[in-house]
């Protein structure tokens, strides 16, 4: 699964290098990252739980208001035990790596907003606490809550808002939906990010 969607990622960030590069008149880029806090639970038994961690991209305008972006991010959390179970709390993290269109609908010198749809995968991992006595962990597996490492689908709809800082950085908060798909359960998911923007070319 992992070979197939790094095969799947490597041909669109071709498409991402030739799109940066034509129309040079018109083409612009950008570089961005900071920090990620996503509302899920890779085990999809349990609650969802507050994830922090990073994210990092680029994206390539062919004109004024499309493009495409690519991004990679982790976060991480821990899972508390269910009711009634002694137990350490479960360690959560998660790596995705999408790509996709966007498209801006602002553009000023003060601010741009745009759209991202991005498409790609989610690794998921789950590992019991150290120091889960053997029975603490069979009432966890009882309960639906045991380790595991899955690679899934999982999409990207978020809406990047830049506040600009100069003409060439910019400020970026970007509200979304993340959608994953471990143990077969679809999940809809808050994501916020915020960080620095870097911009070139263009006008």
């Amino acid at each position: 699964m992992f070979k197939l969607n790094r095969q799947i990622i490597t041909a669109l960030g071709l498409t991402f290098a030739a799109v940066a590069t034509a129309s040079a008149q018109d083409a612009s880029g950008e570089v961005f990252g900071g920090y990620s806090y996503v509302k899920a639970s890779t085990l999809v038994a349990a609650p969802k739980v507050n994830m922090h961690g990073w994210m990092g991209g680029a994206g390539a305008y062919v004109n004024r208001w499309f493009g495409v972006g690519m991004e990679i991010g982790a976060n991480f959390g821990d899972i508390p035990a269910p009711s009634g179970v002694t137990a350490p709390n479960l360690t959560s993290k998660q790596y995705s790596y999408l790509v996709g269109p966007q498209f801006r609908f602002v553009k000023t010198h003060r601010v741009q907003v745009a759209a991202k749809f991005l498409l790609g995968a989610a690794f998921g991992q789950v590992r019991v606490g150290e120091g889960t006595s053997a029975t603490a962990a069979a009432q966890l597996s009882t309960a639906g809550y045991s380790s595991f490492d899955q690679t899934k689908f999982a999409m990207l709809l978020s809406f990047p808002v830049d506040a600009g800082i100069n003409q060439h950085v910019a400020l970026r908060f970007e509200p979304g939906v993340y959608m994953t798909d471990f143990s077969k359960t679809k999940q809809s998911n808050f994501r916020f990010s915020v960080g620095p923007v870097f911009r070139f070319g263009g006008k």
